[in-house]
């Protein structure tokens, strides 16, 4: 299912990432302003389980789908593109996909516009300052813009430890007294 998610995101990202009548020129606005449609429309349709049933009914008409998707575009003032894009979810059945194809979309936008998300723990709150010396700190290992996600770990007792995708970067107390004791351990 992330395979063909992600081939859905790229074709949305695709498809809006170009104004209309500009040729190849690229609006990265237009890849922020579709994912806050993408996140509305996942939201609405996950408030209710009557939508994913509905959707999924094979014995329900493809024009019938088309309405719903029609009226639910004109209440939510959603773009012509998304609206287009959610009735080709409901023609090719994958409107069941559509929360996967929402996170899939995230990942590829925010590549498109040079930003990386990092997961950021530590033992005690940030302060806004602090917060700030830790995302300019990452920019510049990553030569990207970061967008950090914080939380609070009191078991790591100091420091932090950021995750970049798949690389963490650990600086907590709790694992420097772990290799302290590996080390001692070791020496035995």
């Amino acid at each position: 299912m992330a395979t063909v998610a992600r081939r859905y995101a790229r074709a949305l990202a695709d498809c809006v990432e170009v104004k209309p009548g500009e040729g190849a020129k690229k609006d990265p606005d237009r890849l922020e302003t579709t994912a806050a449609e993408l996140a509305l429309v996942v939201r609405t349709f996950s408030a209710d389980p009557k939508f994913g049933r509905f959707f999924a009914d094979p014995s329900v008409p493809h024009k019938n789908k088309q309405a719903a998707i029609e009226a639910v575009a004109r209440k939510g003032r959603l773009s012509e593109a998304m609206g287009n894009f959610l009735v080709m979810l409901a023609v090719n059945r994958r409107m069941g996909a559509l929360a996967s194809i929402q996170q899939a979309f995230e990942q590829v936008k925010d590549e498109r516009l040079g930003v990386v998300r990092a997961e950021t723990a530590t033992a005690v709150p940030l302060s806004a300052a602090e917060l700030k010396r830790l995302r300019q700190a990452l920019e510049t290992i990553t030569g990207r813009e970061v967008e950090i996600a914080h939380r609070v770990d009191p078991a790591l007792l100091g420091g932090a430890r950021t995750r970049i995708g798949s690389k963490v970067y650990d600086g907590t107390l709790r694992r420097q007294l772990d290799a302290l004791r590996e080390r001692l351990v070791g020496a035995h």
